[in-house]
């Protein structure tokens, strides 16, 4: 059973095997995470180049069936990618990673991959991830931008979200148990005259109501916090 994650990508290495289009769409897609990628390729499309001359990606030309090569580079890996057109060598790459425990994501196989590559989008505070697990990426897309298009207009709930935050920041610094810290943020957050503060533009009204709540559960708030 896959189960969805997010993960810190900076400083981890990503194996690309194939240098065509599905290879060049999986590099612009993690570029701008921080990881250092790799594409293992006969051939490279001519912007995986350009990306390579910038010092963005590393390319490494061979053979797919150069299996002991294939291995090195796995081996040194934390994420391996297939972007190859046809599932021929997928059976052989899936046993190398397994050997290092490595994740797989292979682009031409949904049901076998081991990691799923969501279609994902960011509305102020909020991360949105989905997928439709190989069904169709079309409809993941239709979906995305329904959900993205419902979070624009709900500037309330990423007010909130914000506020939440720095409820969050204070109360962590706090000694108080799990049970507790779960109590003071349902305090907050089922507050009817605090959502009504925020609904109707109010921020000021709406940190005051946070702050005595907070005041009462025996909390120091500094200056600037909220």
């Amino acid at each position: 059973m896959r189960m969805p994650f997010f993960i810190e990508m900076s400083q981890k290495k990503i194996l690309i095997i194939g240098g065509g289009y599905k290879g060049l769409k999986r590099v612009e897609k993690y570029l701008k995470t921080g990881a250092e990628i790799i594409v293992y390729s006969k051939s490279f499309d001519e912007k995986l180049t350009e990306l390579a001359d910038g010092n963005q990606v590393k390319l490494v030309k061979g053979d797919v069936e150069d299996y002991e090569r294939l291995e090195e580079l796995i081996e040194e890996s934390d994420i391996v990618m297939v972007a190859l057109e046809k599932k021929d060598y997928n059976e052989k790459i899936k046993k190398i990673t397994k050997k290092y425990r490595r994740l797989l994501n292979l682009a031409n196989d949904a049901e076998e991959t081991d990691l799923v590559v969501p279609i994902d989008s960011t509305v102020g505070p909020l991360r949105i991830a989905i997928t439709t697990e190989g069904k169709s990426s079309i409809i993941a897309r239709e979906a995305l931008h329904k959900i993205v298009k419902l979070l624009e207009e709900d500037i309330e709930l990423r007010e909130f979200t914000e506020l939440m935050y720095s409820v969050k920041k204070i109360v962590k610094k706090t000694h108080f148990d799990s049970k507790k810290k779960l109590e003071i943020y349902y305090k907050i957050y089922n507050n009817s005259l605090l959502r009504e503060a925020i609904k109707i533009g109010d921020y000021g009204k709406a940190r005051e109501i946070v702050f005595n709540i907070l005041r009462e559960e025996g909390l120091r708030v500094e200056e600037g916090e909220l």
